[in-house]
């Protein structure tokens, strides 16, 4: 059984707008959260490899941690989620990922994994699934017309010229 062309785009449509309801959605809420808490203040964002040096706790953050890390030659202290920071080992090195907007809830660095970047930076993902939509009705659009200009068959009905047989006889010359 195979399935048609029209239904693979209908559920590609379908799949690119609950992306972008989804990202739109996070947006929000990243919107909600940056005018609920405007004692955060606002970072460069950016990606750096670190070499970790020490894991501090923070004592009066249920939330973050300090990390102790090496940039090059010169040392920075990090804050970071607690369960990012306990995952860290000395002389580990990883990637930081630089939040935009640091609050006492939300830590100015994550660890980066591609799920914390697209949770963190949305845009770019939103930015191709409205591509993909744009392309997926272009498309629509092709195959709606090549449908348009092909020529129309009647169907020949032959039941009903059956079933007359059993009709009243036509007058001679009728037809």
């Amino acid at each position: 059984m195979s399935i048609s062309q029209a239904t693979w785009r209908w559920t590609a449509l379908i799949g690119l707008w609950a992306a972008v309801c989804a990202i739109g959605w996070l947006m929000a809420i990243q919107a909600f959260m940056v005018l609920l808490h405007s004692l955060g203040t606002w970072h460069r964002p950016g990606i750096t490899q670190v070499q970790v040096l020490r894991v501090d706790q923070d004592e009066n953050s249920s939330f973050t941690d300090y990390v102790l890390v090496k940039v090059g030659e010169e040392e920075r202290t990090l804050c970071m989620l607690k369960k990012e920071a306990a995952e860290l080992r000395a002389d580990e090195e990883v990637w930081v990922l630089n939040n935009y907007y640091a609050t006492p809830l939300r830590p100015a660095q994550f660890r980066l994994t591609p799920l914390r970047l697209l949770v963190e930076y949305p845009e770019p993902l939103l930015i191709l699934a409205l591509l993909g939509i744009w392309r997926v009705r272009r498309a629509q659009a092709r195959a709606a017309k090549i449908v348009s200009n092909q020529p129309r068959k009647p169907l020949q009905d032959d039941f009903h010229m059956r079933a007359q047989r059993f009709g009243a006889p036509k007058p001679p010359g009728s037809e």
